[in-house]
């Protein structure tokens, strides 16, 4: 039989150990808020600082933007398709969807593909990647429901402005919603290039 101390002897950090410790936890904290305070409107010293901790936010999935929704939340966006299946039938719809596109994260996850559809929408002129956007959406909205043709639409739903909110506007008032055409899409064609703009 071992004889065993009565008592483990407590481990001590030293001064050294426990000032790289602070030092790295104030670092790590420094980077979290760094990513939010640098999304739009942002200073400069704002943005200087996230480009010093980019790569690690990036390399710890930490780069979000949490500003997104607040202190100003901007509009959201939606796509809306119209289209054509074999034998003439039609088929409408909205992409993403919250009674098909569940649990809530793969909604959530749409959304952001909607929403980065929807911010390419305001670069002006019009970068090529919102048509190879629009194109790739199509692309998959035919081959998931066998289509032939889709027109796809991009749909912002704008805030109410807060005095109409409290004089009783909806959140869902039709007159809140705007639509543009982004691009009609047919299978036909092996690139999917756009048939009509």
């Amino acid at each position: 039989m071992t004889n065993l101390p009565s008592s483990a002897a407590p481990q001590v950090w030293t001064v050294r150990a426990k000032r790289c410790v602070s030092a790295l936890l104030f670092l790590h904290l420094a980077a979290v808020i760094a990513a939010p305070m640098a999304v739009e409107p942002a200073s400069i010293l704002s943005r200087s600082v996230w480009s010093v901790f980019q790569p690690y936010l990036d390399v710890t999935y930490l780069n979000h933007g949490y500003r997104f929704f607040a202190p100003e939340p901007g509009p959201s966006h939606l796509i809306r398709y119209e289209m054509e299946l074999s034998g003439g039938r039609k088929l409408q719809g909205y992409f993403p969807d919250a009674r098909t596109h569940r649990p809530r994260l793969l909604y959530h996850r749409y959304f952001m593909l909607s929403e980065h559809l929807g911010a390419l929408t305001d670069v002006t002129p019009p970068p090529v990647a919102l048509d190879a956007c629009s194109r790739s959406f199509g692309r998959h909205l035919l081959q998931m429901h066998s289509g032939q043709r889709v027109r796809l639409y991009l749909v912002r739903h704008l805030l109410p402005h807060p005095d109409a909110f409290v004089k009783g506007q909806k959140l869902d008032d039709p007159a809140l919603y705007r639509e543009k055409l982004l691009g009609e899409y047919s299978l036909a064609d092996s690139r999917m290039d756009t048939v009509r703009r």
